[in-house]
């Protein structure tokens, strides 16, 4: 049960969102406050409104600086992204909801005591304001992080805010995970999860101990691109935050994240920016396709969980316990293969005698074909995709080499694709560099030099900043003005 703190810090974000807008450039307050968000709010937490659908920590920030963005600009961000394939995909994930309710009309009787509701208006729209919340990072992310600055910013601020957040997450290692208990008053997850190999997984206030394992995983890739980028009075820093961050991804005690970051890091030091480029295409293609070919049981699963047994019984037990899960939800899935069966628990398997459910879904890419079928997947994993997808093809209309960075930024959102498959790890952070690169790509296809940019791409907003809220605040305040 939230206490009155986590209830506070919930309320006042708002306020904290809108003061970064006030005193920040746009692109650092995009940033900032869906960061800090996403990392500081408590867990499991939201706010129950009349009348309108609940808001937690993963709507709040980005809803509220849609709002303020669209206010310093003078019009709204647009939704909608340049690429045909991008609005195709957007459109998709924005009328998913209304196709799986007008297809799942109908109750599930399970056993004479239990049945399954059948879908009402008011469910599509509490899907329609959850993907609006992650729609509109994305379009923040596209409007004000479109060039090489802002992007490099995006992957520093990750970084900085894990070489920070490590000091939590080491405390939890040592202690247990308890922060979440002593601030917010209650635990946000199984804790016996959080045990494993005789100590204990950091949390922090993330969702799960694989979610803090995947970011660290993401941050120590990330600062080896930024040292590859950085001068020689920074290189070497940079290298030290990585090795720092890679012990710190030990004690995740992640073997997944883990492996992500030994298999990719050589490649991060030593690959130019195209062959960054292909891998991360390899990495998403093998996304996009793995629902296909686990259908037509393409997957090597029984190899897979025999190589795991050579680590660990108990690493083997889970990923055959998951394969096995996967294989039962998607045969269930295949029954309404189009558009799923939609919320309530329809979507999972139930106990005939009992009614209760006997399925767990771990893997993202199984939760959404079972919710919103085969066109919910495509069009939130291609969203996600789009822009390693049309990465190596809008360098080569522009007449450019892809750069370290954007390769390197392109490989470690890949990973993040990678990790969607046996688990369900997607954060504002995954939608937020997604929308970055995708921004940076359009401008790089309209003929724009963005490599060398200067100026952060919010600078033009800036001097709409006054006028925006010249009645509310007054004159806007000089000094410093991000964190960055």
């Amino acid at each position: 049960m939230p206490n009155s703190l986590a209830i506070l810090m919930m309320s006042i974000w708002p306020f904290v969102t809108l003061a970064m807008y006030l005193r920040m450039p746009t692109s650092a307050a995009v940033i900032w406050s869906i960061l800090a968000g996403y990392l500081l709010l408590p867990a499991a937490t939201v706010l129950d409104l009349p009348g309108l659908p609940g808001l937690s920590k993963y709507s709040i920030p980005p809803l509220f600086g849609y709002i303020f963005a669209s206010a310093l600009l003078g019009r709204l961000v647009p939704l909608m992204p340049k690429t045909t394939s991008g609005r195709i995909l957007a459109w998709l994930v924005l009328l998913g909801p209304l196709l799986t309710v007008a297809t799942n009309g109908d109750p599930i009787l399970i056993n004479s005591q239990t049945t399954l509701p059948a879908l009402r208006p008011y469910d599509a729209a509490s899907v329609m304001i959850g993907q609006l919340g992650f729609l509109c990072i994305w379009a923040l992310a596209r409007e004000f992080l479109n060039d090489r600055n802002a992007v490099r910013h995006l992957a520093t601020a990750l970084v900085i805010s894990f070489l920070w957040y490590s000091l939590p997450m080491l405390y939890e290692v040592r202690m247990s995970p308890q922060l979440h208990i002593l601030i917010y008053g209650f635990f946000q997850h199984d804790f016996l999860q959080m045990m494993r190999q005789g100590g204990f997984r950091p949390i922090v206030f993330l969702e799960h101990g694989l979610w803090i394992a995947i970011l660290t995983s993401m941050s120590a890739m990330l600062a080896v691109v930024l040292a590859r980028e950085a001068g020689p009075d920074m290189k070497n820093r940079w290298y030290g935050a990585a090795i720092y961050l890679l012990i710190v991804l030990v004690l995740c005690k992640s073997m997944a994240a883990l492996l992500y970051a030994l298999l990719l890091i050589p490649a991060l030091l030593f690959a130019s920016g195209r062959r960054l480029a292909q891998i991360a295409m390899l990495l998403a293609f093998l996304v996009m396709s793995y629902p296909v070919l686990r259908t037509f049981d393409v997957i090597p699963t029984d190899r897979l969980v025999e190589m795991a047994g050579r680590i660990s019984d108990e690493r083997a037990q889970s990923l055959k316990f998951r394969f096995d899960n996967e294989d039962a939800l998607l045969r269930h899935a295949m029954q309404r293969p189009l558009f799923g069966w939609g919320g309530w628990g329809r979507s999972t398997i139930h106990d005939a005698a009992t009614g209760e459910p006997i399925s767990t879904a771990d893997g993202l890419w199984v939760i959404a074909i079972g919710y919103a079928g085969f066109a919910g997947f495509i069009g939130q994993f291609g969203l996600l995709a789009l822009p390693i997808l049309l990465l190596g093809r809008a360098h080569r209309a522009a007449g450019r080499e892809v750069s370290v960075l954007a390769g390197g930024v392109a490989v470690v959102l890949a990973a993040n694709l990678i990790d969607l498959l046996p688990n369900a790890t997607i954060t504002p952070l995954t939608w937020l560099f997604s929308g970055a690169m995708l921004g940076y790509l359009e401008r790089l296809r309209r003929g724009e030099d963005t490599l060398d940019a200067a100026l952060p791409a919010s600078s033009p907003a800036s001097p709409a900043r006054g006028k925006a809220f010249s009645g509310l605040v007054g004159r806007p305040a000089m000094g410093p003005r991000t964190l960055l």
